[in-house]
């Protein structure tokens, strides 16, 4: 057992928890009294920080009981951005989820803005993805540094799922997150500007106010004539995105944010290279369909099979 796994017994601290999520749970019932026996051990092997880190505590889990699972989970993820002057609090929960947690932070003077988002992904994120060989067909694996692994270990060790496999998962997914969500933002996308990203954090630019965040668009109510200019700046975006031949590949109301009148989309993990990826225009089809079918109860007529289509072809050539 690795010191991911370890610490799953440690953070399975929120109230999102699918059937799925129990069974594993259940499943490791035997080896979870093991870990117990040694909290602080375990905890000494997830983080590296400093005694002055250790020290910083969050005003968001100041109340929490010093051996509260997601106390610690926070400390530890955010504790090297707040020793290099990037975020100085952590405030509020702003979402929890069975793939991560997003979390408000107070920003530190020299990072240029008020408010930071943190995106804290679990431990067990690769158990949470779905059908996620759709969205590594013909990818391209990037190591923490960025550069192109080839080697013939690296393979072998995703193929075996081992400890070292499942780390190299994990990477590759947070960071095609951040590298798109850069290049995206860089391009001038309705997306958050993406600041930092370290281990299995990333921090952005922070959607909403002290009050409250912004609201998925599903959850929000759009005023009246606004409708047709939101579908109008998504589909816009979904263009944008094809034109550096990428595919967000999960595109909904539920992950485009609704604030101050126009809309942000969030959520990357699982973009696609349109060119290497197999599955790129049946992604980009589903993700067509799901905002045209939200936008269409709102009177905003569409036509998303040829919608895909004209979006599709200037950019990628003819249909697969």
């Amino acid at each position: 057992m690795d010191k991911y796994d370890a610490y799953e017994k440690y953070a399975d601290f929120d109230d999102t928890y699918s059937r799925q999520d129990v069974k594993l749970k259940t499943a490791h019932k035997v080896n979870t009294n093991r870990i117990k026996k040694k909290p602080a051990a375990v905890r000494a092997e997830l983080t590296d920080f400093s005694d002055d880190a250790a020290d910083w505590v969050p005003s968001y889990v100041k109340p929490l009981d010093p051996q509260h699972h997601e106390r610690q989970w926070v400390i530890d993820s955010l504790a090297s951005f707040y020793q290099d002057n990037v975020i100085t609090d952590v405030t509020h929960r702003v979402k929890g989820g069975k793939e991560a947690n997003v979390y408000r932070c107070t920003a530190h003077p020299a990072a240029g803005v008020e408010l930071i988002a943190a995106k804290l992904y679990r431990p067990r994120m690769m158990r949470t993805l779905k059908n996620d060989a759709v969205y590594k067909a013909g990818r391209q694996l990037r190591g923490e540094d960025g550069k192109l692994m080839k080697g013939r270990r690296e393979k072998l060790a995703l193929a075996q799922k081992t400890t070292f496999g499942k780390h190299l998962d994990m990477v590759w997914w947070i960071g095609n997150e951040f590298s798109t969500q850069k290049t995206l933002f860089e391009a001038g996308a309705a997306v958050p500007r993406p600041i930092a990203h370290n281990g299995n954090t990333i921090l952005m630019d922070y959607i909403g106010d002290e009050q409250s965040p912004a609201p998925a668009l599903i959850d929000a109510s759009p005023e009246p004539g606004e409708a047709a200019d939101l579908f109008s700046l998504i589909i816009d975006n979904v263009k944008l995105m094809l034109q550096h031949h990428l595919i967000h590949g999960d595109l909904s109301p539920y992950n485009i944010l609704y604030w101050e009148g126009t809309a942000v989309i969030i959520d990357f993990p699982q973009m696609v290279n349109a060119r290497i990826n197999p599955h790129a225009y049946e992604l980009l089809e589903r993700d067509v369909t799901r905002v045209c079918a939200y936008f269409a109860r709102h009177k905003v007529r569409s036509d998303p099979a040829h919608l895909a289509r004209d979006l599709w072809l200037p950019y990628m050539g003819s249909l697969p």
